[in-house]
């Protein structure tokens, strides 16, 4: 339910804009942007129960952290953009012991993405947004054992295009640009789906 009203959200937004053009003192109407997110994501697929149901005792997961994101944008009028970013998901965790034993296995994400945003001008250069684009992204397992003195590693790669949707709120004010938003990517690969979720505050610079 969720998803469905995020994703219509975010489609309002980018098909209403153009019906209330507007501009403000201060506020670019078109031209370049660049800017900087942190924020938190938060990892859809539970890797704790995924090691258990593989044997392993004692599991504990973390499916959360710390992500950034470097984003550069075209402003074509005050209702319409396209925006391109780097994005850092950062790393999700599931750790394994036993007496005599441990286990860990990191999967770290990032990718590219390219997306349309549709804004709808509040005031005085407070705007709402909708986004939706694809993200190709590649993800690192890192796993590793050790057992009585011994120790094994291994890794894996995999990749993939996907679509991500978002919806935020913008502020911006002598050309500096301040935003709030929340990211949904719809990740998927060899028919598992893994859902991140992205919450973010970022700053950026209008030319």
């Amino acid at each position: 339910m969720m998803k469905r009203l995020i994703a219509t959200a975010a489609l309002t937004t980018l098909f209403a804009a153009p019906a209330f053009a507007q501009s403000y003192p201060g506020v670019p109407d078109e031209g370049v942007y660049v800017g900087t997110a942190l924020g938190q994501s938060k990892l859809k697929f539970d890797m704790g129960s995924f090691y258990r149901d593989l044997g392993y005792p004692n599991v504990s997961s973390d499916d959360t952290d710390t992500a950034f994101k470097l984003f550069v944008g075209y402003q074509f009028n005050p209702n319409f953009a396209v925006e391109a970013s780097y994005v850092d998901f950062g790393d999700f965790t599931a750790n394994s012991s036993a007496p005599g034993y441990s286990a860990q296995a990191k999967l770290s994400m990032d990718g590219f993405t390219a997306a349309l945003v549709g804004k709808l001008p509040i005031q005085d250069g407070f705007s709402v947004y909708g986004k939706l684009g694809l993200i190709a992204w590649d993800a690192d397992l890192k796993e590793s054992e050790q057992f009585m003195g011994s120790s094994a590693s291994a890794s894996y790669g995999e990749d993939g295009t996907d679509p991500f949707y978002g919806i935020g709120a913008e502020y911006v004010v002598n050309q500096v640009m301040m935003r709030l938003e929340f990211e949904r990517y719809d990740l998927s690969e060899g028919g598992d789906d893994f859902e991140i979720d992205l919450i973010s505050a970022s700053i950026g610079y209008r030319f």
